[in-house]
């Protein structure tokens, strides 16, 4: 789940803060559960991840405790399911009950919490779009019950981009002006608030000793400043010079060729409005404030829950180079890319 995926890490921290950086704080009181939710569904995912945490309560320093996997994991004391409605609108007849399963087999990169072991809730089956999904986390000690809904996006068709043929789809990387990549109009998704768009350059690299031909790419790089809300966006096609320069080594023992007959992937991603609206709330600010807005769409009768459940999902179109516009020239000699050893696809073919 390459987007975006923007790491609860932060709510956690603003739980245990209060408890290591503010000596106004009660430390002996009574401890409360506080669960922390990131579920972000995708009908095109094979699997659905929802990750809960639990807040915690000590007197030593908050962030030695994160590291301890017992003090922020439930395992299996909670019962985490996903109800599924349609319609989707309220009303929408119940159709499923699934039962997440523990999973804690998929690591976890090193960082202020516990690593590489995490805990996660699994739903090993595919979900549907244009659906309700409920999410019900129950604690089997205490009864208490924790919910959320989304409705997953749905019919996503992408608009080819202006200036490309009919048959064939071609990306200029020259073009310094904005390129503007969309959904079809009047086929704006169901459910999508904003948009944001992804590029994966595909090459392939030759050994100079040896002729061994291997395909590679830079994958899933961000050309957006973020999610626009609308069904349209755009970027500067030449900003994928810069992208290969910061993302493929300088090897002087290979050649390397552009994938001619499908080397640029977009990949337009739209998400919901609960997902657009936290995303905005979790950046960095720029005010001399301290205080910042906290959001969450994660209920509890106790409101001691936080977090998002929300939804997205993208649709992919794959270019071709516009070679009358001398990109493969731009990558053998261009400022960005001189040094990486790019040739035109044509003499790969041709040796």
């Amino acid at each position: 789940m390459k987007k975006i995926l923007l790491s609860l890490c932060c709510v956690v921290l603003m739980i245990t803060s209060l408890v290591s950086c503010k000596p106004d704080v009660e430390l002996t009181s009574d401890y409360q559960d506080v669960t922390v939710v990131y579920g972000l569904l995708n009908p095109l995912d094979q699997y659905q991840y929802i990750k809960i945490y639990k807040g915690y309560l000590t007197k030593e320093n908050a962030l030695v405790w994160a590291q301890d996997l017992d003090n922020i994991s439930y395992y299996n004391d909670i019962i985490v399911k996903l109800e599924e409605y349609f319609p989707a609108a309220a009303g929408g007849e119940l159709r499923y009950t699934y039962v997440l399963d523990t999973v804690m087999s998929i690591p976890k990169n090193y960082g202020v919490f516990a690593s590489p072991t995490q805990v996660l809730y699994r739903m090993k089956k595919s979900i549907r779009e244009g659906y309700r999904y409920r999410l019900v986390i129950e604690n089997k000690a205490t009864g208490r019950v924790v919910t959320s809904e989304t409705t997953t996006i749905a019919n996503m068709a992408f608009n080819i981009p202006l200036g490309t043929s009919h048959s064939i789809s071609t990306i200029n990387l020259n073009k310094d002006d904005p390129w503007s990549v969309g959904f079809k109009t009047g086929s704006w998704p169901e459910n999508a608030y904003a948009v944001d768009a992804y590029v994966t350059f595909r090459y392939i690299e030759k050994d100079k000793v040896t002729g061994d031909t291997v395909h590679k790419a830079v994958r899933d790089i961000c050309v957006t400043p973020g999610f626009t809300p609308g069904n349209e966006t755009s970027f500067k096609p030449n900003v994928i010079y810069r992208i290969l320069q910061e993302n493929i080594e300088v090897n002087d023992d290979v050649w390397r060729f552009p994938d001619t007959y499908e080397c640029v992937d977009i990949k337009l991603w739209a998400c919901d409005q609960v997902y657009y609206t936290y995303y905005k709330t979790a950046q960095p600010s720029s005010s001399i404030v301290q205080d910042r807005i906290n959001y969450t769409n994660i209920e509890a009768d106790d409101n001691m829950a936080l977090g998002f459940f929300a939804s997205r999902s993208y649709y992919k179109r794959t270019f071709r180079l516009d070679v009358i516009n001398h990109n493969e020239d731009s990558l053998a000699h261009g400022q960005w890319t001189k040094n990486l050893n790019f040739r035109p696809y044509t003499e790969l073919l041709d040796e």
